[in-house]
């Protein structure tokens, strides 16, 4: 239960918004009772705002991680640069979901209550209670929540909509971190152009398997110097040879195709028949099962990488478009 309400604690400390610093009628002396030490656009960051930072940093989840970008939550403890911009980040979101109208009304946090409530097995009194005993009013902690809701519902909206994230993207992935991996191919589609050592000797077969291959490299058509070239009687328009599963091919043959993809051709390959150049017309990979069952886990890290990415490129535009005064 405890670990639940983490989740919704405090992410902002509730301050009114007060004017730099005044003096008081009662005293002579200047009385501070609060200062704006930055300005975000028409929103004001103020000196309370960076003294609750520690006791903010006291509560579980009362910081969103998120926000600190390449910062470290170490850092927010004692640097005030960290937490300045932290602040401002905050700001930042703030006016982007008053912007574009994201902000919750009051019974939609109400009803986000109500199911904190039923999902934890408590009444509303037991909840209010349990909150309470956390050291928050019930109304800061609304206030939190609906901060919650909105940036989450921002955040999904401006961010995570935007990402694409595909199966390609997550094998990709999965290979990148397995330098080892080798895919399995169950079927291969192959073309051929053969050089019979029969006619004249086996180095004129050579000869002729060479002056094709500089064809080839030159750029010419694989099924074009098939249908002019090849010197098997049965050969299929193009070169086509046929598919073959992992096993069928001769082994010298199979052997110089395991490295290439769909499209590529063979240096000359030496069989027992011959001279062949090769072609995979077509290539059918079995995935490692090992990979389909970490795949939706290996696309969810994908997203939070792409996702920290594009937050912080979104932060660095805001910050070019918006008016942001720092005072010292």
């Amino acid at each position: 239960m405890k670990k639940y309400f983490i989740l919704f604690a405090l992410l902002m400390s509730s301050v009114a918004l007060a004017a730099p610093a005044k003096e008081t009628k009662k005293s002579d002396k200047a009385d501070l009772v609060d200062k704006i030490i930055a300005t975000v656009g028409s929103e004001a960051v103020l000196q309370s705002d960076l003294n609750e930072i520690p006791a903010r940093l006291k509560r579980d989840g009362s910081i969103d991680e998120t926000m600190l970008l390449d910062d470290k939550i170490e850092d927010l403890k004692s640097n005030r640069s960290v937490q300045l911009q932290y602040l401002i980040r905050e700001k930042l979101v703030e006016s982007e979901i008053k912007r574009q109208n994201l902000s919750f009304t009051e019974e939609r946090v109400n009803e986000e209550m109500s199911d904190l409530a039923k999902k934890n097995g408590m009444n509303k009194a037991e909840l209010e209670a349990y909150i309470k005993k956390q050291g928050f009013s019930v109304t800061d902690y609304k206030k939190t929540l609906k901060a919650r809701m909105e940036r989450k519902n921002f955040f999904e909206t401006e961010i995570v909509s935007k990402l694409r994230i595909t199966d390609d993207d997550a094998y990709n992935e999965y290979k990148t971190r397995n330098p080892k991996y080798k895919p399995n191919v169950n079927e291969l589609k192959v073309g051929m152009i053969f050089f019979n050592p029969r006619k004249g000797t086996p180095e004129d077969a050579l000869k002729r398997a060479e002056v094709v291959y500089k064809k080839l490299q030159a750029g010419e058509s694989f099924e074009s110097l098939a249908d002019k070239y090849n010197e098997d009687p049965d050969a299929n328009p193009g070169g086509l040879l046929g598919s073959f599963k992992t096993g069928e091919l001769n082994p010298d043959m199979e052997k110089a195709l395991a490295n290439l993809d769909a499209g590529e051709t063979s240096q000359i390959v030496r069989t027992s028949r011959g001279f062949q150049i090769l072609k995979v017309l077509d290539k059918k990979v079995t995935q490692d099962p090992n990979f389909l069952r970490y795949k939706e886990q290996i696309k969810g890290s994908l997203v939070e990488k792409n996702f920290k990415r594009q937050l912080k490129n979104w932060f660095e535009s805001k910050k070019q478009d918006a008016y942001i005064k720092i005072y010292e």
